[in-house]
């Protein structure tokens, strides 16, 4: 898939989700004031920075389709990670300054008994952002955006923390007042987990963790069915923003010549991006095969 394409897709995607947020912070917000819950307006805080957060991907995917140049010859691609990792430290600091501001109304004591209105804005939410979820994930495993995918957790923790403002609402009109800023705590627990889990996902891409699972095996097969190809040695796999970068290793007959051994590594590269659709740029190194090591049966071939 194109970048340029992907790109579109996830502007589509953010627009909308933008525009619904944007008029559901301004209904729990209202209806927050108006109910005195102090739940559902640390919800409508936590819709509010949806909005920030989506702006974030935006940017951050515009970036990424931009091409290669002299300063960046891979690309642009990590910017989606770092669009993720922004998010992140977003949602921890207004999860931190949600919960500061509900310890300090349970502190001071200060509790009020939400309206009825306050639980028909809650549903709305629910529904709402559940819904929000289930869009933008279902885009972002498509195109592979790691920023699309943080976002659309983000819509889920507000669900979540919609279900504790939920609670907490109820609680507080059958008469126990407390749990209204309880529930606001939870909610901004709830925030603050979100943005560690994305931090944590972001973090593995831009360290170059080693890819595993079924795409790891995948590269192992391909490369071993090639003609030419004696032994797999090493596969190493990143991921480089929506797309994976393999440093392969294969051993090939040591009396071939250095042009034989090169057409045999081309013909490597190009299957497996031919085959896999994910896979972004492919290094393969050639090894003789047998060398002493496997002369003397002492395994793989010297690197």
């Amino acid at each position: 898939m194109q970048e340029e394409t992907r790109y579109q897709m996830a502007k589509r995607v953010s627009w909308n989700t933008m525009i619904g947020n944007i008029l559901l912070t301004a209904v729990k917000a209202g209806v927050g004031v108006v109910s005195r819950s102090s739940a559902l307006i640390a919800d409508a805080l936590h819709s509010g920075s949806d909005i920030a957060t989506t702006v974030v991907v935006l940017y951050s995917m515009r970036i990424a389709t931009l091409p290669p140049d002299s300063e960046h010859p891979y690309g642009h691609g990590r910017a989606e990670s770092i669009g993720a990792k922004v998010l992140s430290v977003i949602l921890v600091l207004v999860g931190l300054s949600m919960g500061t501001s509900s310890i300090r109304q349970l502190w001071g004591g200060t509790y009020a008994i939400p309206g009825r209105l306050a639980l028909w804005a809650i549903l709305l939410s629910i529904v709402v952002k559940e819904a929000m979820y289930r869009y933008t994930v279902a885009v972002g495993r498509k195109i592979n955006s790691t920023a699309l995918i943080a976002d659309a957790l983000h819509h889920r923790s507000d669900a979540f923390s919609s279900v504790a403002a939920l609670l907490g609402v109820i609680a507080a009109r059958l008469g126990y007042p407390i749990f209204d800023p309880l529930a606001a705590a939870v909610v901004a627990v709830f925030i603050v987990k979100m943005g560690i889990d994305v931090f944590r996902s972001s973090l593995d891409e831009l360290m170059d963790a080693q890819v595993h699972g079924n795409l790891l095996e995948e590269v192992q097969q391909h490369a071993t069915g090639i003609a030419g190809v004696e032994h797999v040695d090493d596969v190493r796999i990143r991921r480089y923003g929506p797309q994976y970068v393999i440093d392969l290793k294969v051993s090939v007959d040591r009396q071939l010549t250095v042009k034989e051994g090169h057409e045999i590594a081309a013909q490597v590269k190009g299957t497996l991006r031919d085959t896999l659709p994910s896979v972004g740029d492919v290094l393969v190194h050639v090894n003789p095969y047998p060398d002493q090591n496997d002369l003397r049966g002492a395994g793989n071939p010297l690197e």
